[in-house]
C-alpha cells in the first residue's frame, strides 16, 4: 500500500503525557503535523489532546486531535502496535524548534 503521507515522518522515542486521561506513552513516529503514541489506552478518534513531551531540551507542549486508535491488550502491545495517531493542532515553539531539528536535520 502506498504511503498517503505528504510531510516526512521520523521514528524518535519520546515520553509524552496526554490529557484527557492523563496517562504517559511513547511516540513511534513523529512529524510536524502529528505522531502516533504506542499505549493501551487510546482515546477515541475526535478527541482532542493536550500534550506534554519530554525532549532533550526539555519540557515541549502541543494539541491535537486523535484521527484514528487501535485497541491492544497491553500483554500484546511488544507485538502489535497499539494506540492512537494524532494530529496536531497547535504546538509551542519549543516544539516546533524539536521537531524541525529532527524532521528536517540540516
Amino acid at each position: 500500500m502506498a504511503e498517503k503521507r505528504d510531510t516526512r515522518r521520523r521514528k524518535v522515542r519520546l515520553i509524552v503525557q496526554t490529557d484527557p486521561g492523563s496517562f504517559r506513552a511513547v511516540t513511534v513516529d513523529i512529524s510536524m503535523t502529528g505522531l502516533f503514541l504506542l499505549t493501551s489506552k487510546p482515546q477515541t478518534p475526535g478527541t482532542k489532546v493536550r500534550l506534554t513531551f519530554n525532549t532533550p531540551s526539555g519540557s515541549a507542549l502541543g494539541a491535537g486531535v486523535v484521527r484514528w486508535s487501535k485497541r491492544v491488550p497491553p500483554a500484546l502491545l511488544q507485538h502489535s502496535k497499539g494506540g492512537m495517531g494524532i494530529e496536531f493542532t497547535w504546538i509551542s515553539e519549543e516544539l516546533q524548534i524539536y521537531l524541525e531539528s529532527i524532521v528536517n536535520p540540516a
